[in-house]
């Protein structure tokens, strides 16, 4: 009888120290509680975003450069394209993994008599309307660096994808063996895709038991050949336990150069939205 008391109260007291290694591992400190505005077990986030970028976009490529000079395209300037609007935003998660999607329009109409633009082979010298949309995807998984109870330090590691098409419809001159062939109304279009790894590091501080900050930035240093970097500055608002209410700043900044082709493609802007916990 006394042995199996003794048995039985080292069974409990190994279940017990079984559960409390668990709890400690998988419980959250009270700075990322604050920072995920959630409880333990809410895993799943969906996140919805309103972004108000402004837009630098300049180019120089066989596909699209100013006629008579070899310098580089400033999209928004040269046709005259508006570089403020309005950008929907989402982001998915689940655990340590994200999914976040971004996606600008605008566009821009330009005459383009004195300072004609040439778009694949077609020579815009008139009336040109610009459509122009970028698409932004990336994927990042977060590992703890140092934790802890008001500071989270995290790295990243994951893909972005990236779509930009600048679309010109208007008055163009066709040119063969350099002289004026014929002039028609044309609608040309210019694509580029890009898939690139990154790694990036956040930082998340409590201010409070329902007020956080965050700072983070992802990105890959290519060196002569550019960068691609996107960073932001954030503060969240915990009005429930499961609802957080956010604003921050953002720039996602783009830049190729490689042989005689250039480009530079960044938004960057104020951003707020609302991050739910399921």
């Amino acid at each position: 009888m006394k042995k199996s008391t003794i048995a039985l109260a080292l069974a409990m007291s190994a279940v017990a120290a079984t559960a409390s290694a668990a709890e400690s591992t998988t419980t959250p400190s009270e700075a990322q509680l604050v920072e995920d505005g959630r409880k333990a077990d809410q895993q799943v986030t969906v996140t919805a975003r309103y972004f108000r970028p402004k837009l630098t976009a300049k180019v120089k490529s066989d596909d699209i450069q100013k006629y008579y000079s070899s310098s580089k395209v400033d999209l928004v300037d040269t046709l005259n394209i508006d570089d403020k609007s309005n950008s929907p935003e989402l982001l998915f998660s689940y655990r340590n993994m994200k999914l976040d999607y971004l996606h600008f329009s605008t566009d821009g109409n330009a005459n383009l008599t004195n300072e004609p633009v040439k778009v694949n082979d077609y020579e815009f010298n008139g009336n040109a309307k610009t459509d122009l949309d970028f698409d932004y995807l990336k994927f990042d998984v977060t590992n703890p660096l140092y934790h802890t109870d008001n500071l989270n330090v995290d790295w990243s590691y994951g893909i972005a994808a990236m779509h930009w098409k600048a679309e010109v419809k208007g008055d163009a001159t066709v040119r063969k063996s350099g002289q004026v062939a014929y002039n028609e109304h044309r609608s040309e279009s210019v694509d580029f895709t890009a898939p690139i790894p990154m790694i990036g590091f956040k930082a998340s501080a409590a201010l409070g038991s329902n007020l956080s900050a965050h700072a983070s930035i992802a990105g890959l240093p290519l060196g002569s050949y550019g960068h691609i970097f996107d960073s932001e500055l954030g503060l969240s608002y915990y009005p429930v336990s499961n609802v957080d209410i956010q604003a921050g700043y953002r720039i996602i900044d783009l830049k190729i150069d490689h042989d005689d082709d250039y480009g530079q493609f960044k938004l960057d802007g104020p951003w707020a939205g609302v991050r739910v916990w399921f």
